[in-house]
């Protein structure tokens, strides 16, 4: 019998396959984001072939919920559109992300008439300056012509995909936030969602080549002499938002290494399921990468996903996550924090 309280609260059998997966269709991006690590990723970049993504699927018949992204940007894939049509015919609410540079006429009819439930697209700023600063490659005007694609074939389609904004919030952009919730209330987007720029690239054993990654993060992420200013502009955005009808999501405003409410912890190695384009199955989005962590790899005379899912190395993480000492790669997560 163990002498360990968490380790007794653990339970022996591991969880259900969840109802909720994120699949990584393309492991690879047409732009150089200065926070992401998606072009310092070595051979997992890779392209998932339809048949895997198919058999996945099958291995998968609970599944309610689908989000179609990882690192790589997903209209990279010249077959996403057919891997969100055969996902949604199955009755499986279907979501992505987008950089929205690769919208084209056509992949906007198709982003509405494909079943795609809701997109999400990147918008880091309501200036070029900024905008094009963080996204790298990338043309502000162009994306807000895009931008005015999707909404257009989005109303022409009686409202779908949902379309939502998304911000990675940092010292250099949090200026714009109001600017940002008024520009996409005049290109009819609806709501915005606000996330923390994550620090957990701050783990030990860190691979060499994520350093200078994590050395933008440390010198872009919010510290405590600029929680006050985030503060009076969180104010004045949600004012804003309010006045305009528009949802804003805004984060909590805590400093790194700040106890979260009601105490440091995660369930999304437990609820939700993540697996790269290069078939890794990892603990969560925010691991991003297999040289971090992984529960080994599925498909392609590997183990089964179900198999890898219950398997030893998914059950120790689990284990060490629920207990007074988590994985090094969870230690410095946002969202182990509390505050993503």
């Amino acid at each position: 019998m163990t002498s360990d309280p968490a380790a007794t609260a653990f339970p022996a059998a591991p969880p259900p396959l969840p109802r909720f997966a994120q699949i990584e269709p393309i492991g690879r991006c047409n732009l150089a984001c200065r926070m992401c690590t998606v072009n310092h990723r070595g051979d997992e970049v890779a392209e998932l072939p339809l048949e895997r993504y198919l058999a996945w699927l099958d291995e998968l018949p609970q599944l309610e919920e689908l989000h179609l992204q990882g690192l790589g940007e997903p209209m990279l894939h010249p077959r996403f559109f057919e891997m969100v049509e055969i996902a949604a015919a199955r009755g499986i609410r279907v979501s992505a992300n987008t950089n929205l540079t690769l919208l084209t006429p056509e992949r906007a009819r198709r982003c509405a008439e494909s079943g795609l439930a809701q997109l999400s697209v990147s918008l880091d700023g309501a200036s070029a300056a900024v905008y094009e600063s963080v996204r790298r490659g990338a043309s502000f005007a162009k994306v807000l012509r895009n931008l005015d694609r999707l909404v257009a074939a989005r109303d022409a389609a009686g409202g779908r995909p949902e379309v939502r904004g998304v911000m990675v919030l940092m010292r250099s952009n949090l200026p714009e936030l109001p600017a940002l919730v008024r520009l996409l209330h005049e290109h009819g987007v609806h709501e915005l969602l606000l996330q923390r720029l994550s620090s957990d690239l701050e783990h030990p054993g860190l691979p060499a080549r994520y350093v200078p990654i994590r050395d933008v993060v440390r010198a872009e992420e919010l510290a405590p002499p600029e929680l006050h200013e985030a503060e009076a502009v969180f104010a004045e955005a949600q004012a804003l938002a309010q006045a305009l009808g528009l949802l804003l999501h805004l984060p909590r405003l805590a400093a790194p290494g700040e106890p979260a409410p009601g105490g440091r912890g995660c369930d999304w190695p437990s609820r939700q399921l993540y697996l790269t384009a290069a078939g890794q199955m990892l603990p969560c989005c925010m691991v991003a990468t297999a040289d971090r962590a992984s529960f080994g790899r599925v498909g392609d005379g590997a183990q089964a996903l179900g198999e890898v899912w219950r398997g030893a190395a998914a059950q120790d993480f689990r284990r060490a996550l629920a207990g007074p000492q988590a994985p090094d790669v969870c230690r410095s997560c946002a969202l182990y924090e509390g505050r993503f």
